[in-house]
């Protein structure tokens, strides 16, 4: 007997229309998957944040509108990232503007309202392959003579050199390894992280803002790009959320 993989998400809009078209795109999506998904319609935040409270909620993945009134979509995905770090959060919205925010919440897909039918079941799709198939690629790994540790690479905020080590600030902790800058970024998911001058990797993640050479991080840590690396590391951030933006 085959078991049908089951999600419950969350559906947060103060549009009822979008709160159905959303719903429908999601569970057409789940269906062709082989997966089912259980929908819940918030008309406010306020709503979610009741139930979740109560204790008795749960859900995987939460669809999020930015602009309601109350509590706003980008509230309620950052309170919803500290009681759950591994939740899917999309949010789907009329505006591009709150993109960078959006991700510094650590969001799984950023989406215009206009491209929901095209953008979102990519977005499920990749969800879906990410909780069946996270890997080891998924992970770097530390190996020495008397230990072996592993984190993932979307924790990396950023790398940086230490004399002969390489050290990775992460969410958690500090990791160091005896290794070179260049053969660190050898390993790391291509266009994911860049240089911004020869001592240190950022993770494009996790950039929240930048401020001519100024890069302030997710952790609230301010780092300097280099001259000589600034035009590489706009291009780099700029390409990165072209990718991500709906």
């Amino acid at each position: 007997m085959i078991t049908v993989q089951k999600y419950k998400a969350a559906i947060v809009d103060d549009s009822q229309e979008y709160r159905a078209t959303v719903q429908s795109v999601l569970q057409s999506v789940a269906g062709k998957a082989g997966k089912e998904i259980e929908c819940t319609q918030f008309s406010r935040a306020e709503t979610l944040i009741y139930e979740l409270d109560d204790g008795d909620a749960y859900f995987d993945i939460y669809v999020l509108d930015i602009q309601m009134p109350g509590i706003n979509g980008m509230e309620l995905g950052r309170g919803i990232r500290e009681r759950f770090p591994d939740v899917c959060i999309i949010f789907v919205t009329s505006y591009s503007r709150f993109a960078l925010e959006s991700y510094e919440i650590d969001a799984y897909q950023y989406i215009l309202k206009d491209k929901v039918a095209e953008r979102l079941p990519r977005a499920l799709e990749k969800f879906f392959r990410r909780t069946a198939e996270e890997t080891e690629a998924d992970y770097y790994t530390i190996t020495t003579v008397n230990k072996m540790e592993k984190f993932r690479f979307k924790d990396i905020i950023r790398i940086s050199k230490n004399g002969k080590y390489a050290e990775f600030v992460t969410k958690e902790r500090t990791y160091k390894q005896r290794l070179s800058l260049n053969d660190v970024y050898k390993m790391l998911p291509e266009g994911d992280f860049v240089f911004i001058e020869r001592g240190i990797i950022v993770n494009i993640l996790h950039i929240s803002g930048m401020d001519v050479r100024e890069i302030t991080l997710s952790n609230q840590e301010v780092v300097t790009a280099s001259r000589a690396y600034l035009k590489h590391v706009k291009e780099e951030v700029t390409r990165y959320w072209s990718r991500q933006i709906g």
